[in-house]
């Protein structure tokens, strides 16, 4: 199965991702997550579609060092992020370059598999979401998040319009991407069709924060699929496409600190 390459970021955006994304976007729903599995000491878990492994790395410290964590993606540059942070942690975690479609790990390994917005990026969904509860213990969880729609997220939203226009309708299907999935019933069923006999499905919606708004947003454009081009804009060019998508957040930025929301539904599987 070749793997979905919509949102995917090359060269040092891997280091950018992590430095800018992480803490404002993928912490806050990392931790949302994680209350959700009530992970105990000891527990295996695997974080599929891992990024820079911050899933894994929070997950590390809540079942101990002896604990069997896993990180997956396919990809390297990622991968490499995430086995460089969990070393300065000093954290034993297994990074594997991996398709969740054809996962390398037997049957009933995890009591808990992860995946932060990873799911609308599979080519195939349901082949992934058969993997994820083969590879759980009876009774294992399955928890992730997948973005809400456009209209629920100013972040992808204004994105979308900035980059239509300075770059281009490829880049802003990447972003569009990222929202692909979000009709909860259609998650459900997913969910269903892949045999877990018990789902949970919550809307949620988080109030992302930066203290230095325009920092942010050039940070948030340069650690996506789109860095390379926005890289080769005139330096006045790229600092209009900053400044503009400063502006979509409208009542979001206070003229220096961004307070916006973010919505995902967060699905609560058992196996």
């Amino acid at each position: 199965m070749k793997a979905n390459t919509k949102w995917q970021v090359s060269g040092d955006a891997a280091e950018r991702y992590e430095e800018n994304l992480v803490p404002v976007i993928f912490i806050p729903w990392a931790q949302e997550l994680l209350k959700r599995a009530e992970l105990v000491a000891g527990d295996a878990v695997l974080d599929a579609a891992c990024g820079t492994g911050i899933v894994a790395r929070m997950a590390s410290d809540r079942v101990g060092p002896d604990a069997k964590v896993v990180g997956a993606d396919i990809n390297a540059g990622m991968l490499a992020v995430a086995r460089s942070k969990s070393e300065e942690e000093g954290k034993l975690i297994d990074w594997v370059e991996a398709d969740v479609g054809n996962l390398p790990f037997d049957d009933a390994s995890f009591d808990a598999v992860f995946c932060q917005q990873g799911l609308q990026f599979f080519p195939d969904k349901l082949i992934a979401l058969k993997e994820f509860r083969r590879v759980l213990k009876p009774g294992g969880r399955c928890v992730i998040c997948v973005a809400r729609s456009l209209e629920h997220n100013p972040l992808m939203n204004g994105q979308i319009e900035i980059l239509t226009r300075y770059i281009g309708e490829d880049a802003a299907n990447a972003i569009r991407a990222v929202c692909g999935l979000s009709d909860s019933g259609m998650i459900h069923d997913l969910f269903t069709g892949a045999g877990f006999p018990e789902i949970d499905i919550e809307s949620v919606t988080l109030t992302l924060r930066h203290p230095d708004g325009k920092a942010f947003v050039a940070g948030n454009m340069l650690s996506t699929p789109a860095a390379n081009a926005i890289s080769k804009l005139l330096e006045e060019k790229r600092q209009e496409l900053f400044r503009e998508f400063l502006n979509t957040f409208g009542s979001y930025y206070d003229g220096h600190a961004l307070a916006f929301p973010h919505a995902s539904h967060v699905v609560h599987a058992r196996a």
